[in-house]
């Protein structure tokens, strides 16, 4: 029997965080006993990647465990749902030679891997999302815009003509292999700096600091805590990404045998202290609460432990009542969680320190709270400015004006912190906390008229309407409720009208933004608080909370809190006040089974700009999210077009034609024309003047590209619609053949291939470069 682990690490394209990843995994499987073989640089093109995973599977043996960890950038197709990863040759795809490695390929080489033997994991750090992060400190791992269907179609035909066993898969995914995955579909996930200042990504830091745990507390626990663990850090961290696991997760750390749900911990008692081994591998922290029985028995209750220390592989409580025997075997069996903590980094202001320190939804950073053992910084902050003020600031900048450093100043500072704590626990509220609800239910979200949006990266601005729908397909009636986690954190209830959620039978809808008394759907405008500067976009989450019973989610928006019962009734008190909660099984009748639906977008002060209605050939523009946080950094390019290819002009059916191109950027709008005559079919048509921009276009560059016949004059810069209007008045009939948004450090060859034309051009980046 072997251990053997394949690490493979693609940084391409912005990434700077991969080789750190697979140096920090590979020493963290070494404590494992695994021998570890990478595949990092040059060696991750796609045929070293292939040749790597083949040799590996070769080498496997029937007893063996194997890992296979790949970091780098995810991608997708635009009109489907095939994904791939993107090894380090990527950019010298070409139509007929895709470098990119499916999802199909992968799931062959897997399946071929658990042939040999059933004991493998696999680890994917990177996603298929294509929006763009918002901290300038944050990368994402998805490349930038889908990839257009086509561009694969062949690639992926040679790959189902040369493995017909492709169809045999279970469309479930492969039953033998622990697949852990960094973000859930539509979600992106990112890297960044961690506690101790290495760029890493979030999940395969998380990852390697788990199995350091385990390996020095208790090995023999399943991959489902393991995940349970990271995925807690990971939210802590990043809200938007949430980890998952595949397959059979409750299989004990590289091992075939599987463990029972964790429902008890070992127990230890000296000197009237507890010692529990791996409590922190379930997030317990201090607060929470266990009742002591004996080896293999619920009963009786010998003692309960109030946790109130851990590190990172174990946790130590008062033991109460003082002098009680414990057995050798006894268990821990949690029965009360203390609400999540939020971590602030706070300046030398002892009377600020000290009410954070009484804040029971707050603590210091820095400080072990059942968070992320070790953090140097929080994800808020609070700041002294030049005049002295208090002023809280996140990722994003201040949220608010400064506070005076006197005693009401100071309550208030602590007022909005506890708003901020509050809205983080409510964006983690996960349905694996109680019972889920398995109830069918589709959630179609999108701005008021009608146009569909994503439930994660779209780009609102304030004043614009939305409308959420929510119908129930499933047999039994559930309570739908809407809640608001807005860009300053205010948690609102948006359902008033049925404080227990809207009630719907199968088959029926609601429909929020719907004026009941005229069957109209007007949708409700996106605000942006006052208070709040208005000097960057913000995040901002809907949660459609399903219940089987009416739930009153008031309770987050009143200071006072009536007696709950059911245990989803606990969690949104204690999001509330703090409390802590019991885990004791609720009464049947008072069970509550729910589900959260989760939309993210990002939401801008100013009115949202004109819609272009122009609608051109090839479109390949990226997500909104990904131009709105594409700003920057800023550098100097050149967009130089190769060529245009007449492949039949059935349109203009002329000899002259004129190529317009406007280019867009923050500050400035450029036209660039060209004229071209005795222009025949299958032509390939070369500019006299390639370079079509050049210079710092201080943030993302629009691109837009007409072919009309040779009549009229120079277009002067203007908008999109504008320009169009104005080829068609003076040329005739006119082919929008190519839109486009250029990201900084996004270069390459692009070919846009349209009906009639093929636009090629090239686009570099040039140090120095002057407009």
């Amino acid at each position: 029997m072997a251990r053997k682990a394949l690490l493979i690490g693609a940084q391409t394209a912005g990434l700077r965080g991969v080789d750190n990843d697979i140096t920090a995994l590979s020493k963290a499987l070494e404590h494992w006993d695994f021998s570890t073989t990478r595949c990092q640089a040059e060696n991750a093109s796609r045929a070293g990647i292939l040749d790597a995973y083949e040799r590996l599977i070769a080498q496997a043996g029937p007893d063996d465990a194997i890992v296979v960890h790949y970091s780098g950038h995810g991608g997708r197709t635009n009109t489907s749902r095939i994904q791939f990863i993107v090894p380090t040759d990527y950019a010298a795809s070409s139509p007929g030679d895709f470098r990119g490695i499916t999802a199909a390929e992968l799931s062959l080489l897997l399946a071929e891997l658990t042939a040999k033997t059933p004991n493998v994991t696999v680890v994917l750090d990177c996603c298929h999302s294509a929006h763009l992060s918002r901290d300038p400190d944050q990368a994402v791992r998805a490349i930038g815009r889908a990839v257009p269907h086509h561009v694969l179609a062949a690639h992926l035909d040679t790959v189902r003509r040369r493995n017909p066993r492709l169809n045999s898969l279970s469309p479930q995914g492969n039953p033998h292999a622990v697949r852990i995955v960094a973000c859930a579909p539509e979600q992106s996930a990112y890297e960044r700096r961690n506690g101790a200042g290495i760029r890493m990504g979030l999940l395969t830091d998380a990852l390697t600091t788990a199995l350091s745990e385990a390996r020095q507390g208790s090995p023999a626990i399943p991959w489902a805590s393991v995940i349970d663990r990271l995925r807690h850090r990971v939210l802590t961290v990043e809200p938007r990404q949430r980890p998952e696991a595949e397959g059979p997760a409750q299989r004990l750390l590289f091992d075939l045998r599987e463990a029972d749900p964790v429902a008890s911990l070992p127990v230890t008692v000296a000197g009237g202290i507890a010692r529990l081994p791996g409590a922190p591998l379930l997030n317990v922290g201090p607060g929470d609460e266990f009742t002591v029985t004996p080896a293999e028995a619920p009963e009786p209750v010998l003692a309960t432990v109030t946790v109130s220390r851990v590190d990172a592989t174990t946790a130590w409580g008062v033991v109460a009542p003082a002098g009680v025997v414990v057995p050798v075997g006894a268990r821990a069996h949690l029965t009360r969680t203390a609400a999540p903590t939020l971590p602030v980094t706070l300046p030398p202001v002892p009377a600020l320190a000290a009410a954070v320190d009484a804040a029971p939804l707050l603590h210091a950073a820095g400080e072990v709270s059942g968070e992320v053992s070790g953090e140097v910084s929080g994800e808020v902050f609070v700041e002294v400015d030049r005049a002295g003020g208090l002023v809280i600031s996140d990722r994003f900048g201040p949220l608010r004006a400064p506070r005076p450093p006197d005693a009401d100043g100071v309550a208030l500072v602590v007022r909005d912190l506890t708003r901020l704590a509050r809205a983080s626990a409510l964006r983690r509220l996960a349905d694996r906390q109680l019972a889920a609800l398995t109830t069918p239910l589709t959630v179609e979200f999108g701005l008021a008229g009608g146009r569909g949006l994503p439930s994660t990266g779209a780009v609102l601005h304030a004043g614009q309407p939305i409308q959420l729908r929510v119908r129930n397909d499933g047999t039994d009636t559930v309570y739908v409720s809407l809640l608001d986690i807005g860009v300053a954190a205010a948690i609102t209830l948006l359902t008033p009208a049925s404080p227990g959620g809207e009630r719907l039978g199968p088959g029926e809808e609601f429909v929020f933004g719907r004026n009941e008394l005229t069957g109209e759907v007007p949708g409700v405008a996106l605000t942006w608080p006052a208070e709040l500067p208005t000097a960057t976009p913000r995040p901002e989450t809907v949660l459609v909370l399903a219940t089987s019973a009416p739930v009153d989610t008031r309770v987050l928006e009143q200071q006072g809190v009536r007696g709950v019962g059911s245990p989803l009734e606990q969690v949104l008190a204690q999001l509330r006040t703090g409390e802590p909660r019991d885990l004791a099984p609720a009464p049947a009748d008072r069970s509550v089974r729910f589900a959260v639906h989760t939309i993210d977008f990002d939401l801008v002060p100013s009115p949202a700009p004109p819609q272009e209605t122009v609608v051109f050939e090839v479109d390949d523009r990226p997500p909104p999210a990904s131009v709105l946080w594409g700003r920057s950094p800023s550098t100097p390019l050149a967009v130089r077009v190769d060529a245009l290819v007449v492949h039949h002009d059935r349109v203009h059916a002329g000899t002259e034609l004129r190529l317009d191109i406007v280019a867009i950027t923050p500050d400035e709008t450029r036209s660039h024309t060209e004229w071209f005559t005795a222009v025949a079919d299958g032509q390939r048509l070369v500019l006299k003047n390639p370079v079509v921009y050049q210079g710092d276009p201080q943030g993302p560059l629009d691109l837009a590209v007409w072919v009309s016949p040779a009549k009229g004059g120079d277009v002067p810069p203007a908008t999109v619609d504008s320009t169009h209007e104005r080829l068609c008045a003076e040329a005739g009939e006119t082919v929008p053949l190519h839109r486009t948004t250029i990201l900084p450090q996004e270069g390459g060859q692009v070919t846009a291939r349209a009906r009639d034309f093929t636009l090629s051009y090239r686009v570099t980046f040039e140090e120095g470069t002057d407009s």
